[in-house]
């Protein structure tokens, strides 16, 4: 999707679902926020943008660590969604504020010593120019470290609903662009490395991270319909409207194979961990 189409789908009912479902989903997220955290290595004092924030569930971590002399602030597109890290902020009391708008545009009001992001920089239509304003924003010396995904076929959390799905499809789906705005846009550590040099952004280090996913849900039909929610099966589902419900039926059946002992499902999933700096 570009920009435009971003605005749009993040302030309408995609939005409003994915803020209904923010709970469940930044428990779920939660390894992945806590790896940039503790990577990120924010003190006392620091002042921390958090790009794409979403809910806010990473934004509060790092204005923990800031502590009261320092603070984050959180950059989202999402209207809905910002509206629940407002509120997790003030219930939290933690020194955190929210900005609506497109990163690859908007300019901190005071230069950070942090940025940070997880699985928000994937979206941008021109990526370079967008961390270098990202850079604008950044004091000198100052660091980032942000988490996206690698290729799908190593990320089984999106691979195993996919493949249920497929069955049903009126149509096969159209293979597209990988390197396009979306989620797996930065599967290609080279590519990220060369569009963060390109920005201006030095010191940079590209490692794997590799964990599994709890999903959302107290038994197998919980999670399965947790799932349909999210991912490209989800996409391609409703654009074929396509009957959800044997779908979900299957689904849950297939996720039995990644339950562990006590009855949790656990799925892979394999990122890369991002860190540059500004010199």
């Amino acid at each position: 999707m570009s920009n435009e189409e971003q605005v749009d789908y993040w302030n309408g009912p995609g939005g409003e679902r994915w803020a209904v479902m923010a709970d469940r989903l930044d428990r779920m997220l939660a390894p992945f926020a806590e790896a940039v955290a503790s990577r990120a290595a924010i003190v006392p004092g620091e002042r921390v943008l958090d790009i794409g924030c979403g809910a806010g569930a990473l934004t509060l971590k790092a204005a923990a660590a800031a502590g009261e002399t320092g603070g984050a602030l959180g950059v989202d597109i999402s209207g809905p969604l910002l509206g629940v890290a407002r509120q997790r902020a003030a219930a939290a009391n933690l020194t955190a504020t929210f900005e609506q708008a497109d990163a690859s545009q908007w300019r901190a009001p005071q230069p950070v010593n942090a940025v940070v992001s997880r699985f928000g920089v994937m979206f941008f239509d021109a990526p370079a120019p967008a961390f270098a304003n990202i850079r604008a924003s950044a004091a000198p010396g100052a660091r980032m470290t942000f988490i996206c995904w690698q290729p799908l076929r190593l990320n089984d959390w999106v691979t195993v609903p996919l493949k249920v799905a497929l069955p049903f499809l009126k149509e096969p789906p159209v293979p597209g662009d990988p390197s396009a705005p979306g989620p797996f846009a930065f599967q290609d550590k080279d590519r990220v490395a060369g569009i963060l040099s390109e920005a201006g952004w030095t010191g940079i280090a590209i490692e794997p991270f590799e964990t599994r996913v709890a999903m959302p849900g107290d038994d197998l039909a919980m999670s399965a319909q947790f799932m349909m929610k999210v991912g490209p099966h989800a996409r391609l589902l409703a654009e074929q409207e396509v009957d959800a419900a044997p779908v979900e039926a299957a689904l849950a059946e297939e996720l039995a194979a990644h339950q562990d002992a006590d009855g949790a499902v656990s799925l892979a999933a394999a990122c890369w961990m991002v860190t540059a700096e500004n010199a």
